[in-house]
């Protein structure tokens, strides 16, 4: 089990009320081809807004089509606020699983370690008999870790024997050391 870790005290409630309406629930793949967001969109959606009421028909954009756009916008502050509520918790529910799902797979070792202390102290492996099947679930880790190690020696020894039979020239064969150095003749005297 973890050592650390915080209680939530964010939201346990997400709201969807006021975007009743307006939530889409898309056909998979339905994302793909929808337009997301330039960069610069924030200061081009004010710039829009300061030329609309004046410029805003003359250069033919319907107040219908500039309104649809505000509420658009209107929509997306709604949902972006919720969606990191959202996210926040989503982490939380997954982390908050984890952690208790390791605290039910520590209470089994508990209860495994227990059962099988009292057997073997009292010589009585028939306590074991009805908790057959719980002993099997919990015994899976070990066996799993057992036939990793080995898995992982075989790999190693293997390597290691490829390593040390590999040919002369090989690219990942260790070069042939150099032969020695011819003997320095000494020099005369002068």
């Amino acid at each position: 089990m973890p050592t650390t870790y915080i209680p939530y005290i964010g939201p346990h409630t997400l709201d969807l009320v006021p975007l009743q309406g307006k939530l889409i629930d898309l056909e998979d793949g339905g994302l793909q081809g929808l337009r997301t967001d330039q960069p610069g969109f924030q200061s081009m959606a004010a710039s829009l807004a300061e030329a609309m009421p004046l410029h805003g028909a003359a250069a033919g954009i319907t107040q219908d089509v500039y309104d649809h756009f505000v509420l658009c916008g209107q929509a997306i502050d709604l949902i972006d606020e919720r969606l990191a509520i959202a996210a926040k918790q989503l982490e939380v529910l997954r982390e908050s699983r984890a952690f208790y799902v390791d605290a039910r797979q520590n209470d089994l070792g508990q209860m495994v370690d227990a059962m099988r202390s009292r057997a073997q102290r009292r010589k009585d492996p028939t306590l074991l008999v009805p908790f057959e099947q719980l002993l099997k679930y919990y015994g899976q880790t070990g066996e799993k870790a057992s036939q990793t190690r080995k898995k992982n020696e075989q790999a190693k020894a293997e390597a290691e024997a490829q390593a040390q039979g590999q040919a002369p020239g090989s690219p990942d064969a260790p070069a042939p050391p150099a032969p020695p150095a011819p003997p320095i003749a000494p020099v005369p005297p002068v």
